[in-house]
């Protein structure tokens, strides 16, 4: 697993409680057990996985905003990009 940016060297921690259904909270247990991380390193992963993909519908929603809705073609050739990155991601975890 790479770990965001904020749990390596000077990381500030903020602690915080957090109420999870008991079958969500299992399953994080088992994911972070899996990965050999704690379960808070797993929550503030996942937490950071959100923020891009928002940051990333943000960025998106500004560009159409400005020059127009993605083409056919365009989303297609998105769609094909992320193919590819999620292919080498998977090879790349299973290397590991």
């Amino acid at each position: 697993m790479v770990l965001p940016w904020c749990y390596h060297w000077g990381m500030s921690v903020v602690k915080k409680s957090v109420s999870l259904d008991s079958r969500l909270a299992e399953q994080v247990r088992q994911a972070a057990a899996d990965e050999g991380v704690s379960f808070s390193t797993w929550l503030a992963v996942a937490a950071s996985d959100q923020l891009t993909l928002r940051a990333g519908r943000t960025a998106l929603a500004e560009y159409e905003a400005e020059a127009g809705a993605l083409t056919d073609a365009e989303l297609a050739e998105g769609g094909r990009i992320l193919d590819d990155l999620l292919e080498r991601a998977a090879r790349t975890q299973s290397a590991a």
